[in-house]
């Protein structure tokens, strides 16, 4: 990057003042101060100035750093979320993102975990106390809130299409999937007694997918579940949603296979669901539960897809085919985010250098060659459908 290169900020929302606190009490021991100073700093000159476009040597100035230590900076708020990069030659976007609630932090993410590592369990409840609300007592209270539907007729045909972006928070956390699943088909087909405007949200629609994606559900099979997790017309979250695709699917234990296809490994990794991956090298009797814990793992964790299906088959080869849980899990896959692992060809080429050291140790009875992940992605790549 050339010290002359321009900059473009972006931020499709304001930051309020708890989001600041979260920024200073919950990010900052993770980040440091020079990368919370980054954001602030950038977070100033979107919203202070009239301004678009800036030279690094500007901010450079401005910060009293150096261009590699910048770069060290910046990265931190991508690995946190914070900020999502954009090249094109020497002119780059940066796109801010809000901070996660104190309660999606602490409670949501590793990251609260990671945070008591830095800081120490007792900082660490002095800082959540810091964030504790007070509730009033509702016991002997009936909830007489009308619904939406209560008042109006729900017609999902008839959403409003605006053809230019709104403001808004940005999404921070979760997985990104690329999965074709008709959504639309999916609310048409949910009994007008069960519809609500939790139907209408983007949110929803992406839990959605992502269970449709993972255990390779249809729109028939999503709508049993929703009517499943369904309690009179409370909002339904993700852990119900979950909850019942399990049960849902040990009820049928569906068989699924994929075509034969000539792909990369990349590519193959990225696009085979999980569900592919726990039914072939997973216990029988702990393919539910694994199913479970995969979409959980998904759902929490903003990494390709193909990196949690190569953390699958390398934890189910161990563990002889049952997947721990999800504490477990996200413990492997933040330890190969720390040792560097950004893409599907990483967690590959990461997976591989874990077997060969393993190799190296004295030979055990049945123990797998150093390919067993080549061997693994053949297997799956030749499952006819």
């Amino acid at each position: 990057m050339k010290n002359s290169s321009l900059f473009q900020l972006h931020s499709s929302s304001d930051l309020s003042a708890q989001d600041f606190k979260v920024l200073a009490l919950l990010y900052q021991p993770l980040l440091g101060l020079d990368a919370h100073a980054l954001y602030t700093t950038f977070y100033q000159l979107l919203n202070k100035t009239k301004r678009d476009t800036y030279s690094h040597n500007e901010l450079f100035d401005l910060l009293n750093i150096r261009q590699s230590e910048y770069l060290k900076v910046r990265q931190k708020l991508e690995a946190l979320n914070l900020i999502e990069v954009y090249k094109k030659e020497d002119h780059f976007i940066y796109f801010m993102k809000a901070p996660l609630t104190a309660k999606q932090f602490l409670m949501d993410t590793v990251f609260g975990a990671y945070l008591q590592s830095e800081i120490g369990e007792k900082n660490l409840n002095f800082v959540t106390s810091l964030f504790k609300m007070e509730l009033p007592e509702k016991e002997g209270y009936d909830n007489i809130t009308k619904s939406f539907d209560a008042l109006y007729e729900f017609k999902s045909s008839n959403l409003l299409t605006i053809d230019y972006p709104l403001q808004g928070r940005q999404q921070n956390g979760g997985s990104h999937i690329n999965y074709k699943f008709n959504y639309e088909n999916f609310v048409e087909g949910v009994p007008e007694r069960l519809k609500n405007t939790q139907l209408l949200s983007e949110r929803f629609k992406d839990i959605i997918t992502k269970i449709a994606f993972v255990y390779q559900f249809d729109v028939s099979d999503m709508v049993q579940i929703y009517e499943m997790a369904s309690k009179s017309k409370q909002n339904i979250n993700f852990s119900q949603l979950n909850l019942k695709a399990k049960q849902y699917y040990e009820s049928k234990h569906q068989m699924l296979s994929i075509a034969q296809k000539d792909l990369p490994k990349t590519t193959l990794m990225d696009q085979v669901a999980p569900q592919v991956i726990i039914q072939k090298y997973a216990k029988t009797n702990q393919q539910g539960i694994a199913l479970q814990t995969a979409t959980t793992l998904l759902e929490r964790n903003h990494v390709e897809p193909g990196i949690i299906n190569v953390i699958l088959m390398l934890v189910l080869k161990n563990k002889d085919g049952v997947l721990p849980n999800i504490n477990y899990l996200e413990k492997v896959l933040h330890d190969w985010l720390n040792k560097g692992v950004q893409t599907t060809e990483d967690a590959i080429n990461y997976a591989t250098d874990l077997e060969t050291k393993w190799e190296k140790k004295p030979a055990t009875p049945n123990k797998s060659e150093p390919d067993w992940l080549d061997d693994y992605i053949k297997d799956l790549a030749n499952m006819e459908g």
